[in-house]
């Protein structure tokens, strides 16, 4: 019984430390200006919705260059993941007044 809730506890900590948590957290409720400000250097496309909110997104792309995974020394030939761009979405979603009413974090890796 113990383990059960022992379980339960961490998974509920590791959901509440999320990247899509903390966008909630931060930004929910508050106004679009806010969210702008502290990703003014990520660039933003703005996509009108048909009740009439807007969805906000923010996509930060970063290119990760291959690299060795090392299998110990003198076992197997190494092996070398493929260069990769991270691209990473933060996706606001934002009412007629300006006001954040939900937030999504996506991350998604493209092969070069």
């Amino acid at each position: 019984m113990k383990q059960i809730v022992l379980i339960l506890l961490l998974t509920g900590f590791l959901a509440s430390c999320s990247m899509q948590s903390k966008l909630s957290r931060q930004f929910n409720g508050e106004p679009i200006e806010q969210v702008k400000e502290s990703f003014k250097s990520i660039p933003v496309t703005e996509i009108p919705q048909r009740n009439g909110n807007t969805k906000v997104i923010f996509t930060k792309e970063a290119k990760l260059p291959g690299t060795v995974i090392n299998q110990g020394e003198k076992s197997l030939d190494p092996i070398t993941t493929p260069p990769v761009t991270k691209i990473e979405q933060f996706i606001f979603e934002v009412d007629k007044n300006g006001v954040v009413i939900n937030s999504e974090y996506s991350n998604t890796y493209k092969k070069l």
